[in-house]
Formats: C-alpha cells, structure tokens, sequence
C-alpha cells in the first residue's frame, strides 16, 4: 500500500467526491438543506483534503517512507468518516456533539502526522 500511497488518496478522494454529490443531489432534489453542513464536510474534509494530500505524496515520494504513511492514511478517513456521520447526527439533534467531537480530533490527529511526516521527511540526497 506505502508505494501506492498517492493513488490511493487520490481514488479515496475521488469516492469521496461520489458520496458527497450523491449526498447534495439529494439535498436538492428533496430540498431537504439540514444536512447542507455534513454533505460541505463530505466534499472538503474527505475529497479536497484527501486529493490534496494524495497529490502532495505524488509530488514528494519521500513521505511514502515515514513509518506513520499508511497509520496517517487510516486514521485521518476513519476521522472523517466519523466527522460527517456527527454532522448528520447534529443535523437531526443539535445536542449531539459527542461524535462530531470525536471526528473532529480524529481528523485533527491524521492532520497533524501528516504535517509530521511532510516537516520531519528525509530527501533523497540527489535532491539536497
């Protein structure tokens, strides 16, 4: 999976982006707009920042070899799973935070080991 890393954001991306325009045609076609919020969450936590961290690994390999890639990679779609399944949640109960909460640090914590491993990356020595 490690050497693949940037096709697989990219594809997760990508599905990502399926499920959160399925998600806003829905919204429109049934003019149902409460869930406006997580279908936003959908499209910018789960494709934008999953095609840009996919490119961002295209462009330096060297991420690929940090020990954290593939940990990164499942803990920040877990966390963005979650996230937009809080959002629904608080779309039909504004009291429920707990799992909005949860995916949010979720998604924090895989933000944040990627900026880790993006500051902390060996180059290759042609590249110094």
């Amino acid at each position: 999976m490690r050497e693949r890393l940037g096709e697989i954001y990219l594809k997760t991306g990508f599905i990502w982006l399926l499920v959160g325009m399925t998600f806003g045609a829905w919204l429109g076609a049934t003019e149902n707009l409460q869930y406006s919020n997580p279908h936003a969450h959908a499209n910018l936590v789960g494709f934008v920042l999953s095609a840009l961290f996919g490119l961002i690994v295209i462009v330096l390999p060297a991420l690929r070899e940090s020990r954290l890639a593939v940990a990164q990679y499942w803990i920040y779609q877990i966390g963005a799973v979650v996230l937009v399944v809080g959002k629904i949640l608080v779309s039909n109960d504004p009291t429920d935070m707990a799992v909005v909460a949860i995916g949010s640090l979720i998604v924090l914590v895989g933000t944040l080991m990627f900026a880790f491993m993006l500051f902390t990356m060996k180059r290759p020595a042609t590249a110094r």
